[in-house]
């Protein structure tokens, strides 16, 4: 048995809602396209995995229907083939969708002959890599789904998951007794909201200043699974705001991912911790990156938030990336502290970090140039073609940790909304020598990334992420 997980846009779960469970309570279908990640070893059960991600909803037309009524519905498959050639050409997979407005809240024996049989047609067009995915929609406001690998076999959705401005959880998960340590945060946020915790998987890229306060809240938030990205390690100048790291830590060179594993440790909360030494972009670390489903971004470097930025969008997997900018400016012969921070959501509907100027792709190339090829690298900086590392930037341990906070604020208000319905942003600056905050726009025009939504959802790719080199 392979895990199998779907994720789809809010507005994918709407319009698939809204076409399903309709006010006359008959059975309604629709098709769905959909990419594919194929999770060759779970970093945290090394167990292959398939995530499924909804790309278009297309509702089976009144004239396609051959019988329908409370209880059941039949329809032409001419389009489910059309379906097929089109997926071909693109790369997807053709699912479908269909509701039982009155019951049962499982699939029926009827289901499961008629996947079956489209199972069988897919496998036929498109050849045995094609796998059908199949959604109910039930009257009790319940989702399941399962996808079928052969005409034989499928396996169940294990959550079925949307991104927007709202992040919902569908699951068949068992509810596990939550430790007494979270009460206090049930109270406050429900129990829901630490069962949720407990399921999903953290990546936290950046175990550095505002990594280290992410990596101190989400344990005791109840965070099941966290996967840490980080090659460096602990030097004197991070003390000053690096959680839990010692001054021994510092003369030992220890890695920055080795204090996060023996603070998490120590917490005892039931975290299962999984490191990775090195930069987010190796290829032996694709499959960690696609198994999270909210990932951290909190490194500075334009090459790793460039790539977290089109992971977000190919594999729907939000990412949260954090920035801080603190400047000392002279003004009036006195000393003046200017201090930002930022924190970005990237997910399809909102504006990417390079149409928010805040990933400069020159930068990006160059900081690739150092890692791939280090003496090319120095032969350009010394004729002036690449820049060189500049001064150290300022850093204090209260605003890193309060751009932590404020991702971690955002999390909250996606998982429970208790900003209300409009509480999401998107794109929040904090200009603490001012205390406000802010929310600055895009480029009028969205770029290949966050602008085409062909890419959104298509999930496994060569080269990976459409990236070359």
């Amino acid at each position: 048995m392979t895990r199998a997980d779907l994720t789809l846009q809010g507005s994918h779960l709407d319009a698939l809602a809204s076409t399903l469970l309709r006010a006359d309570r008959m059975e309604h279908a629709a098709y769905v396209l959909y990419g594919v990640s194929h999770i060759g070893s779970d970093p945290f059960t090394q167990e292959p995995r398939i995530r499924l991600m909804v790309r278009e909803v297309i509702p089976v037309t009144e004239d396609e229907i051959t019988s329908s009524g409370f209880d059941h519905i039949s329809w032409k498959t001419d389009k489910f083939v059309k379906l097929l050639a089109r997926a071909e050409r693109e790369g997807v997979q053709v699912g479908i969708a269909h509701s039982h407005p009155g019951g049962p809240t499982h699939f029926s024996d009827q289901d499961d002959a008629n996947e079956a049989e489209l199972a069988r047609l897919a496998f036929n067009r498109n050849g045995t890599g094609a796998l059908t995915a199949s959604l109910l929609f039930c009257g009790d406001g319940s989702v399941l789904g399962r996808v079928w690998s052969s005409p034989d076999t499928f396996d169940d959705f294990t959550t079925i998951s949307t991104i927007g401005p709202r992040w919902k959880r569908f699951s068949r998960r068992a509810s596990d007794e939550l430790d007494q340590a979270f009460d206090r945060q049930s109270l406050a946020l429900g129990q829901e909201f630490t069962a949720i915790m407990r399921s999903l998987r953290f990546g936290v890229v950046g175990g550095g200043g505002t990594g280290s306060p992410i990596l101190q809240q989400l344990p005791r938030m109840g965070a099941g699974f966290i996967g840490v990205f980080d090659p460096d390690t602990v030097e004197d100048t991070n003390l000053n705001r690096l959680y839990g790291a010692t001054r021994a830590d510092a003369d030992d060179h220890r890695k920055k991912i080795e204090v996060a594993r023996r603070e998490i440790s120590e917490m005892a909360l039931g975290t299962r911790l999984e490191t990775f030494d090195g930069w987010v972009g190796t290829e032996q670390y694709q499959d960690a990156l696609k198994s999270m489903d909210v990932i951290f971004g909190c490194t500075d470097d334009h090459d790793g938030r460039a790539l977290l930025n089109r992971l977000a969008y190919y594999y729907h997997i939000p990412v949260i990336d954090l920035g801080l900018a603190l400047r000392v400016a002279e003004q009036d012969t006195e000393r003046r502290l200017e201090a930002e921070g930022r924190v970005t959501i990237l997910e399809p509907g909102s504006a990417c970090l390079l149409c928010r100027r805040i990933v400069n792709p020159s930068i990006a190339a160059e900081e690739a140039l150092r890692r791939n090829d280090p003496s090319e690298y120095e032969r350009r900086k010394k004729e002036a073609y690449v820049r060189g590392e500049g001064n150290p930037a300022p850093a204090v341990i209260s605003f890193t940790t309060s751009v932590a906070t404020m991702a971690i604020e955002e999390l909250i208000q996606r998982l429970t909304g208790f900003r209300g319905p409009d509480g999401s942003v998107s794109n929040r600056v904090r200009k603490f020598t001012r205390i406000e905050d802010v929310r600055p726009g895009a480029m009028l025009q969205p770029c290949r990334i966050c602008g085409q939504s062909h890419i959104h959802g298509l999930g496994d790719t060569k080269p990976f992420l459409g990236r070359v080199g």
